[in-house]
């Protein structure tokens, strides 16, 4: 009789955090730190000053283009390959700005919140390793998806921690893939349950923060005004997901790890 509550006692302690506790935990520790993860995240919006400047550029040289159509064709083509070199710099500084905004963000929330101008720092060494698992990941789920859905959801899930296993252990590529996947192994149900119910209640915000706008006319400025509201809506209580999602690894890690 004694062995059985012993053993109970084991496989409770097996058990993933309640969904609600989950969210509850998330949610206090984001309300605590909001102006650091706010802080963190400004630094992806300068991704987007490099698009627009980009933008402007590549628009002014598209009018000139235009004005100078009777020019040499040399001309023409050096203004069509700086329009390419603009527009792939543009991409790749905003891939930059962003990418490393996400890992400050790991930085940030993995060390306790202790500096945000350390974890943007420290986000640039990390970058490239960062980039490549994370493109790898969605490869490998669109070739998974390919087959059908179901395939494509299976393998998002048990790759959800790679990320994290690079950022906390420092694995990369393949690796991190494959820890994920034995991190995930006998709780995938458990998982993805955590992470749709996440998914619900983003949704259902996204929608309430979208419904004014059933009632505007579309491209009237009331309605772009809204539009640029709930976008920053979005942006403010993203840095919620990164906190969310750390604190079901270390959960999970933990789990496992007993």
């Amino acid at each position: 009789m004694e062995n059985k509550k012993v053993a109970n006692i084991k496989l409770a302690k097996k058990k993933l955090i309640p969904t609600f506790d989950l969210f509850e935990n998330s949610w206090q520790i984001y309300r605590a730190n909001f102006k650091s993860l706010i802080s963190i995240s400004l630094y992806g919006l300068l991704g987007l000053a490099v698009i627009a400047v980009g933008v402007a550029l590549i628009s002014g040289l598209v009018v000139f283009l235009n004005v100078k159509g009777d020019g040499s064709l040399v001309m023409n083509i050096i203004l069509g390959i700086l329009i390419v070199l603009v527009a792939a710099a543009t991409i790749a500084l905003a891939i930059w700005y962003s990418t490393r905004s996400k890992i400050g963000t790991y930085l940030l929330i993995k060390n306790d919140f202790k500096s945000v101008k350390e974890s943007w720092e420290d986000s640039k060494e990390l970058f490239w390793p960062f980039f490549w698992l994370s493109l790898l990941v969605a490869v490998f789920v669109i070739l998974w998806s390919f087959l059908l859905i179901i395939p494509g959801l299976v393998f998002a899930v048990f790759s959800s921690f790679a990320i994290l296993l690079f950022i906390f252990n420092g694995q990369t590529g393949m690796k991190a893939i494959v820890a994920s996947k034995a991190l995930v192994k006998g709780y995938w149900w458990a998982v993805f349950g955590r992470f749709a119910f996440l998914f619900l209640v983003f949704y259902l915000f996204s929608l309430v923060l979208g419904l004014p706008n059933s009632f505007m006319e579309e491209n009237s400025a009331p309605s772009n005004i809204w539009g640029m509201i709930s976008s920053i809506g979005i942006f403010l209580v993203s840095p919620f997901l990164y906190v969310y999602s750390i604190l079901l690894f270390k959960n999970i890690t933990e789990v496992k790890n007993n």
